[in-house]
């Protein structure tokens, strides 16, 4: 079978089927960690953009809670006092606004990489319903992440490194080297399920969806960067 623009299909019969009444289905979910390609094939069909984008705020803010109980759990560690811990969980919720941004930002420019580069199918709310999807899989890394530096850090003072003892120095290099390989493996893993997602999404191979995932990571995030910069300007730079 042939798609729209010429290039063989990738999921033959997929796109002629007619969408189905959208539900929300934990069993989706839990099958996009064991099984991603079946699962995106399967929620391409039975889910829509709103229950997308409802996983999506409600996992960030989920993601959000949880970075702030992390910054008062740890301000020992990192040097914050209870004030600057407060601010800080305030800077985090304004940077959840700046992600769903830089979300939906990775969702337009997949769709429109992945239709002008490979020639897919170039379906932005699709793309954008799918890559949703991905979402609760980032969260739940971030917050494995955010317990790999908790109890691997736990005791150690960030503000004084010149003060450590050598055992203090050898955990914080066990730990941090655990937290880098789980981080290397997270990042590789999230590709993984973002190029099913976006390869379902567009009729596009994994390989050109997972070159697409990374130049859209690359939009997003200068656009993020860019943004999260303007947003913490002092008032007066603001006006």
């Amino acid at each position: 079978p042939v798609h729209p623009h010429g290039h063989v299909s990738h999921y033959p019969g997929r796109y002629n089927q007619p969408k189905r009444a959208p539900r929300l289905d934990l069993s989706d979910l839990i099958r996009i960690f064991v099984s991603p390609t079946k699962a995106f094939a399967s929620l391409y069909l039975t889910t829509n953009l709103e229950r997308a984008l409802a996983l999506v705020v409600l996992f960030s803010i989920l993601s959000a809670s949880a970075s702030t109980l992390f910054t008062l759990d740890m301000s020992d560690v990192l040097g914050y006092s209870a004030m600057d811990a407060f601010e800080s969980s305030l800077q985090i919720f304004a940077t959840w606004a700046v992600s769903m941004l830089a979300f939906l930002l990775f969702g337009l420019s997949a769709a429109t990489i992945a239709k002008n580069f490979f020639g897919g199918r170039g379906e932005r709310s699709s793309t954008i319903t799918l890559v949703g999807y991905c979402f609760p899989a980032y969260v739940m890394l971030s917050i494995v992440f955010l317990l790999i530096f908790r109890v691997g850090f736990a005791g150690l003072d960030l503000t004084s490194i010149d003060d450590w003892t050598s055992s203090e120095l050898n955990q914080s290099i066990i730990a941090g080297s655990i937290l880098f390989v789980a981080l290397l493996i997270g990042l590789i893993w999230l590709l993984v399920v973002a190029s099913r997602a976006i390869s379902v999404a567009n009729d596009i191979s994994v390989s050109e969806a997972a070159l697409t995932a990374v130049l859209s990571s690359i939009v997003a995030a200068v656009i993020y960067v860019a943004v999260h910069m303007i947003v913490r300007l002092p008032l007066g730079l603001w006006l």
